[in-house]
């Protein structure tokens, strides 16, 4: 697996099982390497393409859910 740091770390910020994330790596990476005449940046634009899309169909991550700002004192 040669995605394996970046699939674990998308697979937790996105509550994502980690088959699922490499999948969608390698098949965003092969989408690109197929239009590609310069194929040095292409994991770093299937990184992004996937977490876009991950991003998009799963909005509510652990990581993007709002924090409450001002948080109740507590009573004495």
């Amino acid at each position: 697996m040669k995605w394996q740091g970046i699939v674990e770390s998308l697979g937790e910020e996105f509550s994502c099982p980690l088959p699922e994330v490499e999948r969608m790596l390698s098949a965003a990476a092969h989408q690109l390497e197929q239009g590609a005449q310069i194929k040095e940046f292409i994991p770093v634009l299937a990184v992004k393409e996937v977490k876009g899309f991950l991003r998009a169909y799963r909005p509510t991550s652990p990581r993007q859910k709002p924090r409450e700002l001002n948080p109740p004192l507590p009573s004495q």
